[in-house]
């Protein structure tokens, strides 16, 4: 079996999404040592996800991916908003 990944900046989450939802997050989601994080993209996202992450999981349903890997290294897209932290 094989899946796709997109990646995408930690900049386009929130400080507290980031440190703190993931953490406890009701999706998979596996932290990527100090520097980002891997989540599973839901067939359907859960109520209880930040509006930042959301946005994310939208993009990448619709580009058919299965994961997202958040990298703090990786560039910021235009296509996404970004956060100052």
């Amino acid at each position: 079996m094989m899946e796709t990944m997109l990646v995408f900046s930690t900049a386009h989450l929130t400080k507290g999404t980031c440190n703190t939802w993931l953490h406890h997050a009701s999706l998979v989601a596996y932290p990527k040592g100090d520097v980002g994080w891997f989540v599973h993209v839901p067939d359907s996202t859960p109520g209880d996800v930040p509006a930042d992450l959301a946005e994310c999981l939208d993009q990448a349903r619709a580009l058919n991916c299965d994961w997202i890997m958040f990298d703090r290294d990786a560039d910021a897209l235009s296509i996404l908003p970004t956060y100052a932290w």
